[in-house]
C-alpha cells in the first residue's frame, strides 16, 4: 500500500510539474488546441482512478486530493456552489460546447470571492479537454485567469478534471496572485454536486 501511494505521489509531481510550463507556453502564443493536446498527453487518468474486478471504472477523488495535499500542501483556493449561466454548441464535429458559470469560493490571503468563467470543451467521450478564461472578483477588485484542463467521466457518471490556470491582476488587493500558476482539480458527481480545489505552484 505504501509503495502504491508513493508511486501515485511521484506521478502527480511529474504530471503537475509539467503543466505550468505547458500552459504558459500556450498562453504566450500557442492555441487552445495546443494546450488541449499538451494536457491530454501528460496527464495519466489512471493515477486517480480505480478499475474493479468486474472492469468497472470509477474515480477516487479523495485519494487524488490526498496526493495533491502531500505534494503541495493544502489548497489555497476552493470553489463551491457553482451555477451554470449559459451553454452553447460550438461544433458538432468535433463535439464542442461553450459553457459559462458563476461560483462562490475562498482564496487564502484574499477571502471570499466570486468567480465568473467560460470554457470551450471538446468531447471524445468519456474524455473531455477544455480551455477557458474568467474573472475572480472581490468587491471592486478583479483578477483574470486563463486555464486548460483534461479529464473523463467514469462508469458512474462522475467527472474529474485536472488542469492549470494562470492568474493576472494589477489591483493591489489581488497582487499576491499576479503571474502565479494554480494547479486544480474539478469534481462533479452524477448528482450534479461539484467543487474545485486549486493549489498554488511556487
Amino acid at each position: 500500500m505504501m509503495k502504491s501511494k508513493n508511486k501515485l505521489l511521484r506521478c502527480f509531481v511529474i504530471v503537475f510539474a509539467s503543466l505550468p510550463l505547458l500552459l504558459i507556453t500556450a498562453l504566450s502564443g500557442g492555441t487552445i488546441q495546443i494546450a488541449n493536446e499538451a494536457h491530454a498527453s501528460v496527464i495519466d487518468q489512471n493515477s486517480s482512478s480505480i478499475r474493479s474486478e468486474n472492469n468497472t471504472f470509477f474515480h477516487d477523488p479523495e485519494s487524488t486530493v490526498d496526493a495533491m495535499i502531500t505534494a503541495f500542501g493544502e489548497p489555497f483556493y476552493e470553489l463551491t456552489d457553482s451555477v451554470d449561466t449559459g451553454k452553447e454548441v460550438v461544433s458538432i464535429n468535433p463535439q464542442q460546447t461553450k459553457d459559462s458559470y458563476k461560483a462562490e469560493g475562498n482564496m487564502i490571503g484574499i477571502g471570499n470571492v466570486t468567480e465568473y468563467g467560460t470554457y470551450v470543451s471538446t468531447y471524445s467521450l468519456p474524455s473531455i479537454s477544455s480551455a477557458g478564461k474568467g474573472m475572480i472578483v472581490k468587491g471592486d477588485s478583479v483578477a483574470t485567469f486563463t486555464a486548460a484542463d483534461t479529464g473523463e467521466y467514469d462508469d458512474e457518471g462522475n467527472l474529474l478534471l485536472k488542469g492549470s490556470m494562470f492568474f493576472e491582476s494589477d489591483i493591489k488587493e489581488m497582487k499576491s496572485i499576479d503571474g502565479k500558476v494554480g494547479l486544480y482539480l474539478y469534481w462533479k458527481d452524477s448528482n450534479g454536486t461539484d467543487w474545485t480545489k486549486t493549489w498554488l505552484w511556487k
